[in-house]
């Protein structure tokens, strides 16, 4: 989402990003100090998975523990460095992607199906363009 804020942005829309794990990581992904690696748009918690029921995004089977793809995509979330320290919040709440309009109608609804599952950036701006007035 990063590198696609311009874009996103020139299609004028704002990315809210929402997480369980603590404030302090939160913040520590916002730090202007990052330079360009800190998100150009807030990062806030939701401890008590408000947004997550209210958009039905789903929990980790405990089969999935099992499955090598949600290790691979674990590793390779700690390889790009999107961790902020030491695991905190849920492990088993899994993400999703919702692009809601200025009238708050959902226009874009994404469940993720396994840890580190996300629809495609281009199907997003693709989403956010179908929208425009």
């Amino acid at each position: 989402m990063r590198e696609a804020y311009p874009r996103i942005h020139d299609l004028g829309a704002a990315v809210l990003t929402v997480g369980t794990a603590a404030g302090w990581q939160a913040a520590a992904l916002m730090d202007a100090s990052r330079g360009r690696a800190a998100l150009p748009f807030p990062c806030v918690v939701d401890p008590d998975h408000n947004v997550y029921r209210t958009f039905g995004f789903g929990r980790v089977r405990w089969w999935q523990w099992l499955t090598p793809r949600l290790w691979r995509n674990y590793l390779r979330a700690f390889g790009r460095g999107s961790r902020q320290g030491k695991v905190t919040g849920d492990v088993g709440q899994l993400p999703g992607v919702a692009i809601v309009g200025r009238d708050r109608r959902v226009r874009y609804l994404y469940r993720a199906r396994t840890v580190g599952d996300y629809p495609p950036v281009e199907a997003l701006l693709e989403a956010l363009d179908e929208g425009r007035p």
